[in-house]
């Protein structure tokens, strides 16, 4: 057995049940993926047990979430040949999650004062970098949430997520207004922060996060970001704990999540997303 088999399957004796359903796993799943990061080097500590169906089934929402995680990023980092194969990929796979780029004028001015983005007023409206995101989209990113839930819930309670368990997610684009609000509200009530890494390379603040555990309960909650690109919460607990919003789901609706959102119809709808400096000429 070559080296990489017999590590695979002490991790596998080690970690024996899918992260995300409780079967039998047989796979080693990334989470985020490795596509969310900038040439595909991720931070070492994410790597989940997973059955075959659970990691195969995500493939392409993920890849359609990892293109706005860079296409939305504010770093300042050029992701070029990143941004170019994940493009063609999603054209590829999944082209009903292409944006709508040509959008209205006064739909940009609309959304121009949701975000910390400093337009010059000597510019035209019209070359503002937003674009517009089909509805369908929502369905991608609610899947990745509830598998990033998963997966932090499996690291840091050490089990898997009951099928009872009821969860909500949210997301903001890192660069709108209401995001600041929400990391400064919310990442003072969850102590445990975690800065991700990779032994012997600079991976920067692609992704960190604070969280907040509490096994009596089983109640699990995450704040994480995406370097400048997107802020996403999530929140995990038993069903009598699901209060605060109607937007709870239990866990056992998400085995047949990937299979819906690929036959969903995702009409376009006035749904604003601010591309990252320099993003906007790929699509031209």
């Amino acid at each position: 057995m070559g080296a990489s088999k017999n590590r695979k399957q002490k991790f596998l004796d080690a970690n024996p049940l899918c992260f995300f359903c409780g079967r039998p796993a047989q796979t080693i799943d990334h989470i985020p993926s490795r596509q969310c990061f900038k040439n595909r080097v991720w931070p070492e500590g994410y790597e989940f047990p997973a059955c075959l169906p659970c990691n195969n089934d995500a493939g392409p929402l993920e890849q359609v979430v990892a293109l706005y995680l860079l296409m939305g990023n504010h770093d300042g980092d050029e992701t070029g040949s990143d941004l170019l194969k994940l493009i063609t990929g999603v054209r590829n796979n999944s082209p009903q999650f292409l944006p709508k780029m040509e959008i209205s004028a006064n739909a940009k001015k609309r959304a121009l004062p949701l975000y910390n983005f400093p337009f010059p007023a000597d510019e035209a409206i019209a070359n503002a970098p937003i674009v517009e995101l089909p509805d369908g989209n929502r369905t991608a990113f609610e899947a990745f949430e509830r598998r990033l839930t998963c997966a932090l819930y499996y690291k840091h309670m050490q089990e898997v997520m009951p099928t009872s368990h009821m969860m909500r997610t949210f997301r903001l684009q890192a660069i709108q207004k209401s995001a600041d609000d929400l990391v400064r509200t919310a990442a003072p009530m969850l102590p445990n922060g975690v800065v991700t890494k990779r032994q012997n390379t600079d991976i920067g603040d692609q992704f960190f996060y604070n969280w907040y555990a509490d096994q009596a309960t089983k109640t699990f909650v995450f704040l994480s970001q995406f370097s400048q690109s997107f802020v996403f919460i999530g929140v995990a607990c038993r069903p009598e704990n699901a209060k605060g919003g109607d937007d709870y789901r239990s866990h056992s609706s998400d085995f047949s999540t990937v299979e819906v959102a690929e036959d969903r119809q995702s009409g376009n709808s006035e749904n604003p997303f601010h591309l990252g400096a320099g993003k906007l000429s790929t699509y031209n």
